[in-house]
């Protein structure tokens, strides 16, 4: 039934049927023609009148019958040509049939042997040629011509995102694009149709196609394809001077209630930025799970560090979910300046107040003057000191600000009721060999123990490096490639994990969010990249010619590892409800031991510096020292972990 169902008659294919009749005609003739010299005989118009009418019947029936009048020429393949082979050895062997017993069948006139080879020849070529015109006309020449000064394009994935994305390119007119095609790696999706564009094939043969199909652009769908693979194909076009664009589309997800959202473009057409060349595709984590998020609708916030690089994305993000209050704090009046002044113009501004305090919050009392006087129910603690070489020659100042600051914040959290206490901590921290690491341990260990009997919920949030904040590696390398000054490199074997500010700051409200006790939570960052290519990556961003690129290796600074890890050898990885966001669980220390860290360390930061410094480093070295591997490892499925 599904066979007949699928040769019914359908307007094209009682178009494709009336196109066949005339090639089988004159197939038939021609072959009559070229036997006799082009010099036809009384016998041969005899023959061909008499038998015509049943050579196109019979030829019409076994290629509607191979299925030719329903499936679009244009799409015709190798398959088909096979098919065609087929449907014409049939018509030939049946016309030797009926030349056969032409004794026995009424009026028939035997066909000439020379002819019905002739016929099979010429309807080889005729229909072969007709569906190889129509495949060349609809996948060289339409997709070429462009109207007016449309700008010829390939499109980077053909899921459903990426047809969707071909689509919305031809509406975008103030850009004139014209997508000539699409490619991706999946097989399955080659040949498919999207308006007057296919499917061409993989990646691979993006330079190839752009320069057959003359195509200007290349326009690759955020995530499709990124790091060294983006760079290959950034470098193969490069070469035949085709240009790489992203297309991201910014429509925000579905808000919670109370929620506002942001005033964009539908889709962004931009160039390759350093972003796209990390190893992984970028995380948009407001785009999964957003129903977590009315935790902070109608609430106060109050983010410590609030002027600072992440700190101010966590407060722009902060204003798309509605709180009632949020309470900038920040030592550096600058800063708080700068990001007071952002928010208060912010299109998603709403009801929402705004409250800049100038406060130094390891000054205990001024805290608690904080939290007594506007009652946070929500706490982010972005404020902490982050460079490593200058905390190795300022021990001090790193206990005080990110140990000492942050354990009397959550205790002060504790004590005025704070539902979630979110504290920012690095992958420097895992194994630490510096004084900023070591002091960011000591403080995820005191939150986990704390937070065992405390009525809060504290979180702390690892993060690997974050491109693009203050004082980090890339904004340098940015400043000494612009000035096409030697790239000064520790070593050619260090490798970092990176991440961007926006991710950063999603990552740190949805661990703020998701349900449970807290925890210490990590994003998945991909593999490690060397910053040997992650300069490569930056020259090619910001077009400095390879041959430009001169690197310096210093050495090692004080408290700096080749690599960073993101867990202990004691942490099990536990699955949340976002792909891309772990839990690190592990046994808590117990609480007196780590309320005696903290004593021990108030009394060396009334000391020497140096002296300080010890007593922090003997501090993570004995714990580091007492882990116990988890029985399952790290990488086990989570069903072994859980």
């Amino acid at each position: 039934m599904a066979w007949w169902r699928a040769r019914l008659p359908t307007r094209e294919a009682l178009v494709v049927t009336a196109l066949l009749a005339l090639i089988f005609e004159f197939t038939y003739l021609a072959a009559f023609f070229i036997r006799s010299e082009l010099l036809l005989k009384g016998s041969d118009a005899q023959a061909i009148l008499n038998t015509i009418v049943a050579v196109v019947g019979v030829k019409l029936l076994v290629f509607y019958w191979r299925g030719f009048c329903h499936k679009p020429w244009r799409a015709a393949r190798f398959a088909d040509l096979n098919r065609l082979l087929r449907a014409a050895t049939t018509c030939l062997l049946v016309f030797v049939a009926l030349n056969y017993f032409s004794g026995s069948i009424p009026g028939w006139i035997q066909i000439p042997r020379s002819v019905l080879l002739l016929d099979w020849s010429f309807t080889l070529l005729a229909v072969g040629g007709m569906q190889a015109i129509a495949r060349s006309l609809y996948e060289e020449i339409m997709p070429t011509t462009t109207v007016g000064n449309q700008k010829t394009v390939l499109v980077i994935d053909a899921s459903p995102a990426g047809r969707q994305l071909a689509a919305s390119l031809g509406q975008l007119k103030s850009r004139g694009y014209f997508v000539a095609g699409l490619l991706d790696d999946d097989p399955d999706t080659y040949g498919v149709h999207v308006g007057r564009a296919r499917v061409l094939g993989p990646v691979l043969m993006a330079p190839a196609c752009a320069q057959r199909l003359r195509a200007s652009e290349i326009v690759v769908r955020e995530g499709a394809i990124y790091g060294a693979r983006l760079r290959e194909l950034c470098d193969a076009c490069a070469e035949i001077n085709v240009r790489v664009s992203i297309a991201e589309n910014v429509t925000d997800p579905e808000l919670p209630a109370g929620g506002r959202p942001t005033s964009v473009q539908p889709l962004v057409v931009r160039a390759v930025e350093l972003r796209d060349l990390l190893s992984r595709p970028q995380a948009r984590l407001d785009d999964h799970d957003v129903h977590v998020f009315p935790f902070l609708n109608g609430k106060t916030v109050l983010v410590t560090g609030a002027g600072g690089s992440i700190g101010s994305e966590i407060c722009r993000q902060l204003l798309r979910f509605a709180p009632a209050r949020i309470v900038l704090v920040e030592r550096s009046e600058a800063s708080l300046f700068a990001i007071h002044h952002e928010l208060v113009q912010s299109p998603t501004l709403g009801s929402t107040d705004l409250v800049p305090i100038l406060c130094d919050i390891s000054h205990v009392d001024r805290a608690e003057r904080l939290f007594t006087e506007h009652s946070p129910q929500i706490v982010i603690h972005a404020a902490a000191f982050k460079h490593v070489p200058l905390m190795e020659a300022h021990p001090i100042e790193a206990i005080e600000n990110n140990s000492l600051a942050t354990a009397a914040l959550a205790e002060l959290a504790d004590a005025h009721a704070v539902s979630t206490f979110v504290a920012l901590s690095t992958d420097k921290a895992v194994h630490p060999s510096s004084v900023m690491g070591a002091s960011k341990l000591v403080a995820e260990r005191f939150l986990q123990s704390f937070g065992e009997t405390s009525a809060t919920r504290f979180v702390a949030v690892r993060f690997g490096n974050v491109i693009g904040s203050s004082g980090s590696a890339v904004p340098i390398f940015t400043e000494q490639l612009t000035r096409r000054l030697p790239i000064t490199i520790t070593h050619e074997d260090v490798r970092r994990y990176f991440m961007t500010i926006t991710e950063a700051a999603q990552l740190v409200l949805l661990a703020g969010a998701l349900p449970g006790r807290g925890g210490t939570f990590v994003l998945e960052m991909g593999e490690p990249i060397r910053i040997v290519e992650l300069v490569s990556s930056l020259a090619y961003v910001l077009h400095v010619p390879p041959e430009q690129v001169r690197i310096r290796y210093c050495g090692l600074r004080p408290g700096e590892k080749l690599d960073e890890e993101l867990f202990f050898e004691d942490e099990r990885r536990a699955a949340t409800s976002h792909p891309l966001v772990i839990r690190a669980v592990r046994a808590a220390r117990p609480l007196d031991e780590v309320r005696q860290w903290m004593g021990d360390l108030k009394s060396a930061v009334a000391g020497p510096s140096e002296a300080a410094g010890h007593t922090l480093m003997d501090i993570v070295t004995s714990d580091c020292n007492s882990l116990v591997p988890v029985e399952a490892p790290v990488d086990a499925p989570a069903e072994q972990r859980a």
